[in-house]
């Protein structure tokens, strides 16, 4: 057993809380590694109605989930790269994430986008949603999004009106 990090994931209709062993270097590693997730201790909380449901465990499939929020350790900072942030946004399903994506400096980060492993990381991200069909806008210091559920990637000059890093 690896040690255990905080999970919240984001599913069509439903944001997936609980807790997840991280046998990986870093969650994306375990995200990008495996189709199947194990989720201990789990609540669902319907983004339709709000509902909640308290589950033991759940497996979920890693193509259910179009966002999830990174926690945990960063990896190893040896096998870190240079990188450029570049203000994208990214719409999954229901929800849109804007923040820094980060590419080698000479990189198209849109042409690039489908190279990437499946989960990709943006980073002073804004997730916005609908939730009880109230417009919601969280800021997490880094999401991953699955590549696989994007229906569309733009770049954008200023992502909320931050610089890189600036929070």
């Amino acid at each position: 057993m690896g040690t255990e990090i905080d999970f919240v994931g984001f599913a069509d209709d439903c944001r997936v809380e609980g807790k997840v062993d991280l046998d990986d270097a870093r969650l994306a590693d375990l995200l990008n590694t495996r189709q199947i997730i194990v989720v201990r201790d789990v609540t669902l909380v319907s983004t339709l109605d709000g509902h909640t449901q308290a589950l033991d465990q759940l497996e979920i499939d890693r193509d259910e989930l179009d966002v999830v929020v990174a926690s945990g350790p960063r990896g190893d900072p040896k096998r870190r790269l240079a990188t450029k942030p570049n203000g994208v946004t990214v719409k999954l399903g229901p929800y849109s994430a804007e923040g820094f994506l980060h590419a080698p400096p000479t990189a198209n980060p849109v042409r690039g986008f489908g190279h990437r492993p499946t989960m990709v990381a943006i980073t002073d991200a804004v997730v916005e949603y609908q939730f009880c069909s109230e417009p919601v806008s969280e800021w997490f210091r880094t999401v991953l999004v699955n590549r696989e559920m994007a229906v569309s990637l733009r770049t954008v000059a200023n992502p909320g009106g931050m610089q890189p890093g600036a929070a």
